[in-house]
């Protein structure tokens, strides 16, 4: 048991990173930057005021130990680069969970500061300054009056972007709440950054989720969501409505997951009561295989027989499942993806997993108790279920607590809606 707890922390990555700087050599130049680490992201800055790697990460909370393998925005140079700016010393703040990279010149100040929960950094000059912007993935350029990015262009820019891919992977984007004077050529990009008025920069997920949490979603040509998308901003209204009235993202979840459920509870009664049947139905089943075991079409006939007689049918349970599948698989993206800044009882944020793992515990608990309900008496059924609960405990263990509260009380749900089938269950006859 010793050892197996000394596996678990090894494979689990830290819960919630203290927002500050590091010193460490990144690129393995040899000259050590000067590091932002965040739960979202790790930015790097040279001496010179440039961003020289921008880092996303994988799960949110954990650390980087070699850079190199790391998620990185930046291409072949820097992601961010002033053009003329020499700086003649730097500061690195933390204030309040906000982290500041101040470069001071003759010219005057450039100032990056880093929200805490965001992937968007906001950037400050002084004095006028030409921003130079590039990134991996593929460029596009929004210029005001247009309603379509190109892939270059020149004159009052609305945003700069890089994706990685259409609708996946990363991105970086640069915008402001007024068009600025940039330009856009090959996978290089300018703007021009007038005294006191701050750029934006966003580098993270090209996410639907993540660009409603930052904002992005306004910017034409940037994200156009899908069906899935839509029903994905449907389920992030009624989520951010409950919140309005409740003020606890924890209730805005338990809410969510009661609708939810109740617009699936004919579905999922249909699956829970064909599994239950299905499995009531074993033991004779198993007679028919071993009375049978010699004869195949004699036993594929008894067992259709069987099924006639207390009319069940075998493939009830798929087709609902099939249907809640993509709703369900689109909650789990939601709730992973937003950004809540807030806790719930022991849980200090529910955007980061559970530091002291009471939830996947109650995750692995809620899901095994689900399948002994469903497996009457099956012993096989509830090794087989035993068995991958202690597999997808390390997942779960990595789950942001937001995501793992939703599948905790959908199973709560379900186990009361079992119980209630199985109440209404006739006893086989014998």
């Amino acid at each position: 048991m010793r050892r197996l707890w000394a596996l678990l922390l090894l494979l689990v990555p830290a819960l919630a990173l203290e927002a500050g700087f590091k010193d460490q050599d990144v690129n393995g130049d040899g000259t050590p930057e000067k590091v932002a680490v965040t739960n979202l992201m790790d930015l790097a800055f040279n001496g010179e005021g440039q961003i020289v790697g921008w880092y996303v990460k994988t799960y949110k909370g954990t650390a980087f130990g070699d850079y190199t393998r790391a998620p990185n925005l930046s291409g072949n140079g820097p992601v961010v680069a002033p053009e003329g700016f020499r700086p003649e010393r730097a500061e690195f703040l933390v204030e309040d969970g906000r982290l500041l990279a101040r470069f001071q010149g003759k010219e005057g100040s450039l100032t990056y500061r880093i929200e805490r929960g965001r992937y968007t950094v906001s950037v400050e000059a002084s004095f006028p300054l030409s921003l130079k912007l590039s990134a991996q993935g593929t460029p596009k350029v929004l210029l005001e009056g247009q309603k379509e990015a190109l892939p270059s262009g020149e004159g009052r820019v609305r945003y700069l972007a890089w994706q990685t891919r259409p609708k996946a992977g990363y991105a970086l984007v640069a915008f402001a709440e007024e068009a600025l004077s940039g330009k856009l050529v090959g996978k290089e990009g300018t703007l021009q950054l007038a005294p006191g008025k701050p750029l934006r920069l966003y580098g993270g997920q090209n996410e639907l989720v993540r660009f409603h949490v930052e904002g992005l979603l306004g910017l034409p040509g940037l994200f156009a969501p899908n069906i899935w998308g839509q029903l994905s901003l449907g389920l992030l209204w009624l989520m951010e409505t409950a919140f309005r009235y409740t003020g606890s993202w924890g209730l805005a979840i338990l809410f969510l997951t009661l609708v939810v459920r109740l617009l699936l509870w004919p579905l999922m009664h249909q699956q829970f009561k064909s599994m239950a049947e299905l499995q009531r139905l074993q033991p004779l089943i198993q007679k028919i295989n071993e009375k049978y075991k010699d004869d195949p079409n004699k036993r594929a006939e008894a067992t259709m027989k069987l099924y006639q007689e207390h009319k069940v049918n075998p493939a009830a349970g798929c087709l609902p499942l099939l249907i809640q599948m993509p709703i369900l698989f689109i909650l789990w993206k939601v709730i992973a993806n937003y950004e809540f800044g807030q806790g719930l009882l022991w849980i200090p944020d529910l955007a980061l997993p559970d530091p002291f793992y009471v939830l996947p515990a109650l995750y692995v608990a809620s899901t095994f108790l689900s399948t002994w309900l469903s497996a009457h008496g099956n012993k096989d059924l509830i090794r087989q279920s035993l068995f991958m609960n202690l597999i997808f405990i390390f997942l779960v263990l990595q789950f942001p607590s937001g995501v793992t509260l939703y599948w905790v009380l959908s199973n709560l749900i379900g186990l009361v809606q079992q119980w209630l089938i199985n109440r209404s269950l006739k006893p086989l006859a014998a």
